[in-house]
């Protein structure tokens, strides 16, 4: 860990189907790797990898409002904003396979105000119903409608029009976004950084020998540099 890295690389793993951030010392040497895949470890990934959802969540969210007056941007564009910010913080409380843990409301939001519980329950509604699946929400009503003549000695169908219900970008509920992310994101740190220090003292206990036997060692020629993009850890 006290070894000087002087550039930073991805790697893919083409076994288990990551990118892998991996160094190259000053010496021109690249670091190997070794996987860490007891369920500690892959409980620690998990809530990193809804840390950086729910970050990614805030940043839109929050250009959302600072866009949202600006008449020039189109509805659509900042429906998709909101859209895809519920569906990427509701991943966080669905499970599946991929990350094999998920949240649960009632840790997240315990000793919290209700009205936050509320708000989540809106939002998981929004994208169950409506967002992720054609459901019975409210958002879902539609018909068609007869538009008549008003005159009702000169009775006449005027035209026949679609009527639905229309999701647009919600800007009074942008700030309880906001708050609600923030109130998830914290719960979320708290898990991160409790688990990284089980992490630590697990990898501290290993044999190197043994890891270094098992470690894997990158492809040089299909290393990818690493951007200037900032990486949540």
């Amino acid at each position: 860990m006290n070894t000087e890295k002087i550039k930073s690389f991805i790697c893919y793993d083409e076994d288990k189907e990551l990118y892998v951030n991996v160094y190259q010392t000053r010496e021109g040497k690249i670091c190997k790797y070794f996987l860490l895949e007891d369920p500690i470890s892959k409980r620690t990934a998990a809530y990193i990898s809804m840390k950086r959802d729910l970050h990614e969540c805030l940043e839109s969210i929050e250009y959302l409002k600072s866009i949202n007056h600006v008449q020039q941007i189109p509805q659509h564009v900042k429906r998709s904003l909101l859209f895809s910010s519920i569906v990427l913080y509701a991943r966080c409380f669905t499970s599946g396979e991929g990350r094999g843990t998920s949240l649960n409301k009632r840790d997240v939001f315990k000793g919290i105000r209700n009205t936050h519980l509320a708000f989540h329950e809106q939002t998981m509604e929004l994208r169950n119903r409506h967002l992720a699946h054609a459901g019975n929400s409210h958002h879902e009503s539609r018909t068609m409608v007869l538009i008549l003549n008003p005159d009702e000695y000169n009775k006449k169908i005027e035209a026949i029009k679609y009527a639905g219900g229309m999701l647009k970008d919600d800007d009074e509920n942008i700030d309880n976004y906001i708050i609600l992310i923030n109130s998830v994101l914290a719960h979320v740190n708290e898990k991160v950084e409790n688990l990284k220090k089980v992490v630590i003292q697990k990898s501290e206990a290993l044999n190197l020998d043994e890891v270094y036997e098992n470690s894997k060692s990158p492809e040089r020629e299909k290393l990818i540099p690493f951007t200037s993009y900032k990486l949540k850890k």
